[in-house]
């Protein structure tokens, strides 16, 4: 929970300072009085003596404590550290009920408001408690009932308290998350570049036999899915920032197409037959990098859902007449289709498949091909299931 002191002042305000808690202290003799953990206190007043000195009280027993010198400050200062409690001066030029009703419209119920007067008057009352006051203090305030009054409100507000308590831990949590994630993939990513070099310089100055090509070129094959999958985490994170803009260019679709599928080949098996239909002049305007990796997510799909003895076909044509350099690709495959309850969200992220495993692959689709001004859907036949990937021409 948090206090906060607004007095008024002449000159333009500023946040003040942050007082972190002290270990409490013993008072009033024998009396102790401590603040329950985790309580924010906003204090915010033109005379500095008195701002610090009610800062170290309060500090004393346990508060969190941070500081401004005027009602502007105050309620930035809310807006990016949401208090507990707030102590509200009365007589200010920023108008202390003003404050009130905007720390109530910014927190409600979870910011609990005193209003510090040296008027104890109805008028004065009743205006304070009709703009939101929890309460309102007579001044001078004295440092031992002020205390006691803090500790009361704050144990008042614990259930506040905890749910922002547990919303800052968790917003930590992501943003460590995040950057653990960012980390971890930015190393991968630099690490299969390099693998992804030199494999690919052996393949082309080694004589292998048969088997050894096999091999390399699996090997090949399986580094290039990987790090389209890391590439692909990066990228979602960069999307969603709007950091990535598509890099397009004219490119022949039915070599990209071929290419793909080249990659794709050595793990399709069990009797399954793929083929490519796409006229060998096929010219499309987009990022030949990202179309292959939401090619590669779709065909890696269709080649694991397949069926035995199934199907795969990858096809493309011109999407739009107007637009000759718009281009419609499609990947088919004949097995099952996706499950009615799944497809609502098929391209949301974090989607669930139908093994019950939640992946980004789709969700990747769906951003980048947003990000040409185009879009992907998913169709459902007897024959099976089929994506398709509609992008404009030039963006």
């Amino acid at each position: 929970m948090a206090v906060a002191v607004v007095r008024g002042v002449t000159n333009a305000a500023a946040i003040d300072e942050v007082h972190n808690f002290e270990p409490p202290t013993t008072v009033s003799g024998s009396q102790h009085q401590t603040a329950p953990a985790g309580v924010r206190i906003l204090i915010v007043d033109d005379d500095a003596r008195v701002r610090r000195s009610t800062a170290q009280a309060l500090s004393r027993i346990g508060f969190h404590v941070i500081t401004a010198d005027d009602g502007g400050p105050a309620i930035q200062l809310a807006e990016q550290t949401p208090p507990d409690l707030a102590l509200v001066d009365y007589n200010m030029p920023t108008s202390g009920v003003e404050v009130v009703r905007k720390l109530k419209a910014l927190h409600g119920a979870a910011v609990w408001v005193a209003v510090l007067s040296g008027q104890d008057d109805e008028q004065t009352r009743s205006e304070c408690f009709e703009a939101g006051a929890d309460d309102v203090l007579v001044k001078p305030a004295i440092i031992s009932d002020l205390r006691r009054r803090m500790i009361a409100a704050a144990r008042t507000q614990q259930e506040f308290v905890q749910g922002r308590l547990m919303r800052e831990r968790a917003d930590r949590l992501l943003a460590y998350g995040a950057e653990a994630a960012a980390m971890l993939a930015h190393d991968l990513n630099n690490g299969l570049a390099v693998a992804l070099s030199n494999m690919t310089y052996l393949k082309g100055v080694l004589t292998l036999g048969e088997d050894e090509g096999q091999a390399l070129g699996s090997t090949l094959n399986a580094l290039r899915r990987m790090s389209g999958l890391v590439a692909n985490f990066v990228d979602i994170a960069r999307f969603e920032d709007a950091a990535v803009k598509p890099r397009s260019a004219a490119t022949n679709v039915r070599t990209m197409l071929l290419e793909v599928i080249e990659v794709h080949a050595a793990v399709i098996s069990r009797g399954i037959k793929y083929s490519v239909s796409c006229h060998p002049d096929l010219s499309g305007h987009f990022d030949v990098a990202l179309i292959e990796r939401v090619l590669h997510n779709l065909v890696g799909n269709a080649v694991r859902y397949c069926n035995p003895g199934g199907q795969i076909k990858v096809a493309a044509s011109h999407w739009d007449p107007a637009d000759p350099s718009s281009v419609e690709i499609s990947v088919f495959n004949s097995g099952p289709a996706v499950p009615a309850e799944l497809q609502g969200n098929l391209f949301a992220k974090y989607a669930r498949g139908s093994n019950g495993k939640r992946g980004f692959g789709l969700y990747f689709c769906r951003l980048a091909c947003e990000a040409h001004g185009g879009h992907i859907e998913y169709r459902s036949h007897e024959e099976g299931p089929t994506f398709f990937v509609r992008l404009p021409g030039r963006t």
